[in-house]
Order: C-alpha cells, then structure tokens, then sequence
C-alpha cells in the first residue's frame, strides 16, 4: 500500500517536472542548456550525429529562431514554410472628429502679433528718422530725440544687455529706434543705405546717405532683420517650383517646335518647296536637344531631398512630376514622324510636278470645253433662261495687330540703292527668324526677297540697255562726223586741182 502510494507520488512529479516551462539554448534530445547557438549546435553534431534529418531541421529550426530573435524576419509567427494568412478587416465609419484649426489660428495670431506690431513700429519710426534727415550732428541728434522720445540716464544706472554699471569710462547711449539705454559695447550701426533698402526709397537717397549710420540695439535689428529674411523667402521660390517653371517652359517650346516640325515633314513628304529639308533637320536636332533637357529636369525633380523614399507628399508630387514627363516624351516627342532623304524628297518634288501638269492640262481642257458653243449649251439657250453667274466675291477679313514675331535686332547697312537696302534687311530678318525657328516667317520674307531680287533684275537689265543705246547713239554720231570731215577735205582737194 505505501509503496503504490510513492509510486504514484513519483509518476506525479516527473508529470509536472514535463509541464515545466524551461526556458534557453536547450537540445531537443537531452533538454541540456548550452548557453549559446554555436555551443548548441556543436553539441548536437557530437553528441547526437546519428539524427541526419533531425538535425537538418534542427538546423532550419535555429535559423528561423536566430532570426525572428534579431528582427531580420519580418514574420509575426514560425510558419515553417506555409503561406501567411491576411485577415481582411472590414471597413470601418469615421467616428468623431474635431477640429483645432480655430485654436491653432488664435494661437498664431497671438505669436504673430507679438513680432509683427513691434516691428511695424520700428518700420515707421525709420521711414521719420529718414526723412529729411539733417547731415549735421547736432542737428542730426536733435531730429532724432524729436521723433523717438529718449530715456531718461539718471534712471537706469545699468546697461540691460550686459549689466555692467555706467561710469565715466562707460558711456550710455540710445537707441535711435525704440529710445533705450546701452553701453556702447552693447550697441550696434545699421547704416542708412541699408535702412533706406529696407524702406524701398529712391537709389538718388542711397547714394546722398551712404556715409550716414544709425545707433541701434541689438532686439530693434534682430526684429529688422528677421523681417528682411520674410520678405526674401517670399521673393524666393523653393527649387522644385524653380525647377517645374524651367520644365513647363521647355515643354511648351517642344509643343511649339513639334507642331511646326510636323507641319514641315508633311510639306516635304507632298514634294513641296515651301520649306527647306535642312530647316527641318536642324528643327528636330533642337527638339531632341529639349526632349534631353525635359528629361534631366524632371530627374532633379525625383532626386531632390534624397528621392521620393519615405512615403511623403513631396516625395509622391515628385515621382508624378517623372511619371507624367515621361510618359510625354514617350507619347508627344519620341513619335515624331521622321524626315525624307535626298533622294525620297528629290522624287517627291518630281512626283507633285507631274501632278501639277496634269491638273494644268485637265483645266486648259475644261476651259476649251467651256469656251465652245458646242460644250456650253446656256449660250444657246433663250435670254430668259439663261442662268446668271454670281459675282465672285472675296471675304475681306479684319485684320488686327497679333502677337507676331518681330526682329529682336536691327542692323543699318551703309548702302545708296534703296532696293540693295531693303534686300540686305531682309536677310538679316530670314536669319533672325530661322535661328528663332519662325519659318513660316522665313517662306513669306524669302518671298519678298526673291521679288525684290526680280525687281532689282529688271532694273539692271534696262540701265544695261539704255547705257548700250547711249553707246550705241554716240558711236554713230561719231561715225557721221568723220564721214562728213572727210567729204570737206575731198572737196576741198578736187577746187584746189582744179584751180591748179
């Protein structure tokens, strides 16, 4: 009986000694703690290397335990190989909601209030100090105690900055601002030019108090100061705007370019000679030089402040700013049609000059047909009947002054013949014009250029014709003169043989 008892007894421990928690670097054969993983793993090796698989997930065990203990797996729990399951939640209400945007507003107009009022005071006892302000001393001192009320010394026998008592080797001194007392160590210059800066006055007042300074306090320039800082962060703009300007302006010159560039290659493709195969060229060399230029801005815009890494609003405007970039360049630039060669555009001329016979023919035919009774039957038919044509009128359209281009540069040529003049203009205007990438401007000023060569042609032609007709009149006049000298001298031989 007592020994079934002490068995039982024993049973139940070594039950509870199981339930145990034990906790370490324990092996999973002999429950010995060894310390540490390499101790741990070595003793497995030695002591029990007749477990091959067991050790092997042994191994993978430890691996996933080392690191879910060093946080390199990002696991909630040892899957050991299955797949992870997300739990969808459901959607949740926005609950109640509060606004602190009246307290923050009351509390940025108090703090603003405490900088701003102090500041605007000091700006307009400057703006009356500046004004009409004497370059004597005394009477340059006497115009300021009447526009900023000063201290009275007796009552602060201390300097406020730096407490050091005032005595006859440490002066006191006013600030010319606010009316205050420091010593002179304390005390600072703010120069008028500066202040004159600070109020936008005229340059003419700049130079005239140049030389001039004000005695200042160290709170009344830090208040100035900071208020000089404002209103340049205002005129400055942040780099990604700079940089966004600098690409919405490229892109609308390659828009520009593209569409003139478009409007050239379709015109050539037809044969026609409007513009020119190396304008267009040199048109799509300029629009792959801002196609280039449109991609590194938009690749500073990614980069700025380290990339879009972080999950920012700044960081998502920038990756869009690329994204979109790209995908125009990739749309708009890149599927620009490309250009003919010599040979392709010399046989698209000669293809639309044929076309331009035979419609020149197919009108002489119908002109012909139209002009015989035969083939106009309203001729013979009564005056009644007779059908009248409507007079062919042509729109005239107001014409206004546009947005058009203009030369930016205009030379003056030392020239006495007013068409040579207007000739040399002309082309200086076509150079101006295709370096601007304006040629539509450039067909219409070759135009008028080619008739002005026409023009100053035809006057050539007929000066060399009334010159020749000039040479021509003198030579026979010549001619008769000798003819009739030499009649006057036979006649005058034949008296004298016959007085002989």
């Amino acid at each position: 009986m007592y020994e079934s008892r002490k068995n039982g007894m024993s049973r139940n421990r070594m039950a509870d000694d199981e339930k145990a928690v034990m906790e370490g670097f324990l092996c999973p054969i002999c429950k010995a703690d060894l310390g540490t993983p390499d101790q741990l793993v070595t003793h497995f090796q030695n002591e029990h290397s007749e477990d091959q698989d067991l050790l092997k997930s042994f191994k993978d065990l430890l691996g996933i335990a080392k690191k879910k203990i060093l946080k390199e797996d990002g696991s909630s729990s040892l899957t050991f190989g299955k797949p992870k399951e997300i739990y969808q939640w459901e959607p949740q209400e926005i609950g109640a909601s509060t606004s602190h945007l009246k307290s923050f507003e009351e509390a940025r107009s108090a703090r603003l209030q405490r900088l701003f009022v102090p500041t605007n005071q000091l700006i307009i006892r400057l703006d009356k100090l500046l004004d009409n302000m004497p370059t004597d001393p005394l009477k340059k001192k006497a115009h300021e105690q009447n526009v900023v009320p000063w201290l009275d010394g007796d009552a602060v026998p201390r300097c406020p900055n730096c407490t050091r008592s005032f005595h006859v080797a440490r002066r006191q001194h006013h600030c010319r601002l606010c009316g205050s007392i420091m010593c002179d160590d304390c005390s600072l210059f703010l120069p008028l030019s500066t202040a004159m800066k600070m109020l936008d006055k005229a340059t003419e007042e700049v130079r005239k108090h140049s030389e001039m300074t004000l005695r200042v306090c160290s709170h009344c320039l830090s208040l100035l100061e900071g208020r000089e800082k404002m209103k340049e962060s205002r005129r400055c703009k942040p780099l990604i705007c700079q940089l966004y300007e600098k690409l919405v302006e490229c892109r609308e010159q390659a828009d520009e370019h593209a569409a003139m560039y478009i409007k050239m290659c379709n015109s050539l493709s037809d044969g026609e000679t409007i513009y020119s195969l190396n304008d267009a060229q040199a048109l799509r060399m300029t629009i792959v030089k801002l196609a280039e230029s449109i991609d590194g801005i938009s690749g500073k815009i990614l980069n700025l402040d380290g990339g879009p890494e972080g999950g920012s609003a700044a960081g998502r405007l920038q990756k869009s700013v690329r994204m979109a970039t790209t995908a125009y360049l990739r749309t708009q630039l890149l599927r620009l049609p490309s250009l003919l060669s010599e040979t392709d555009y010399k046989y698209a001329q000669f293809r639309r000059r044929q076309q331009i016979q035979a419609k020149i023919q197919e009108e002489k035919t119908r002109e012909s047909k139209l002009k015989s009774p035969v083939g106009r039957p309203e001729l013979n038919a009564s005056p009644q009947h007779r059908i009248a044509a409507p007079a062919s009128t042509n729109d005239i359209q107001d014409v206004s002054v546009g947005q058009g281009w203009v030369p930016e540069k205009k030379k003056f040529f030392d020239v006495d013949d007013p068409l040579l003049l207007q000739m040399n203009i002309l082309r200086n205007y076509i150079q101006e014009a295709r370096a601007a990438h304006k040629y539509d401007e450039v067909v219409s000023l070759e135009a008028n250029l080619q008739e002005l060569k026409d023009e100053y042609w035809k006057q050539q032609q007929e000066r060399d014709e009334m010159a020749s007709k000039e040479e021509s009149y003198t030579s026979g006049s010549d001619t008769t003169t000798t003819l009739e000298s030499t009649e006057r001298d036979e006649g005058s031989q034949s008296n004298n043989s016959d007085n002989i």
